[in-house]
């Protein structure tokens, strides 16, 4: 009797630690777009990975739980955004490879259309650096290196995997090349500055309601009536909106659109791509969908009458 009384406590004890221990990860990457380039790369090796930020939280002023950061800290490769967006990412360490993987991205690339559109030039960088085609290829040979890096020896399958998803971005690049040989049209986006790279590589004219890039940044009511007379004076019938920010402004300039001037408008989607909500992580949704959804409503405007 005294022996089960002795190993009963030492049982309790033992799974009282094993609850506390942080579960350790080879890669541990910041934000959904990285997550989903590792998943392709990864495939079905034994390389683990896991992404921090949890489905439907949003990026900006995201801090790492001392959990988390445990897991960073026992990791082969970590991968974060930027010095902007992560603040604290550079002071991270770990038993491996620390990268920031805005150091990995050249540059904006432009395309020159038929219409000879003529474009501002480009801010040195873009916070929002991974809604692009091409920076998003970028993305993918920077990752692809690094995972090399940690397992060498699986070279030859990341290098394939890598190929395929860089040649469905191609696709992609492939079609909304298409857009560049229709006349500009305004693109009506109710959120904050995400667009500049996606408007830079393929000549689009996506206007933001505000310029700031922190969703955090409420529209101001002259902001808003701007966008409504805009809107009104292109005779624009898409306008666009975050799915994954709250939609009550894009609710209320279409309300008052319809109540002030008898004018309908469709609110379409359009995806910033740094998360997912939960719902559409468990449904597997990855970054090709939210770019095939993103061009297909796009197109909606340039296809519409206004």
């Amino acid at each position: 009797m005294k022996k089960l009384f002795i190993v009963l406590p030492l049982f309790l004890f033992t799974l009282l630690l094993s609850g506390c221990q942080t579960k350790t990860y080879d890669i541990v990457v910041t934000m959904y777009p990285q997550y989903e380039m590792v998943k392709q790369i990864v495939g079905d090796k034994d390389l683990s990975y896991t992404l921090l930020l949890s489905p439907g939280v949003e990026i900006h002023d995201f801090e790492p739980t001392s959990k988390q950061i445990g897991m960073i800290q026992s990791s082969k490769l970590f991968i974060y955004t930027s010095d902007e967006l992560e603040t604290w990412g550079s002071n991270m360490t770990n038993n491996g490879v620390v990268a920031n993987l805005e150091d990995y991205i050249e540059t904006i690339h432009n395309h020159e259309g038929e219409n000879e559109v003529i474009h501002e030039e480009a801010e040195s960088h873009d916070v929002h650096y991974w809604v692009s085609v091409h920076n998003q290829i970028d993305m993918v040979e920077a990752i692809f290196a690094l995972i090399v890096e940690i397992d060498p020896d699986n070279q030859a399958y990341y290098t394939s995997n890598a190929d395929t998803l860089i040649s469905h971005l191609y696709d992609i690049d492939t079609e909304f090349e298409t857009l560049m040989l229709e006349p500009v049209k305004p693109i009506y986006f109710i959120g904050h500055n995400v667009f500049s790279s996606l408007n830079e590589e393929f000549g689009l004219n996506i206007i933001s309601l505000t310029d700031s890039y922190s969703p955090e940044s409420d529209p101001t009511s002259v902001e808003i009536g701007q966008m409504i007379d805009d809107i009104l004076s292109s005779q624009s019938t898409h306008v666009y909106y975050d799915p994954f920010e709250n939609d009550a402004v894009a609710k209320t300039i279409q309300s008052d659109l319809k109540s002030a001037h008898n004018y309908d408008i469709i609110l379409v989607p359009l995806h910033s791509m740094h998360n997912l909500s939960k719902a559409q992580f468990d449904d597997g949704i990855d970054l090709l969908d939210l770019w095939t959804e993103n061009l297909a409503n796009i197109k909606l405007t340039y296809e519409s009458g206004s």
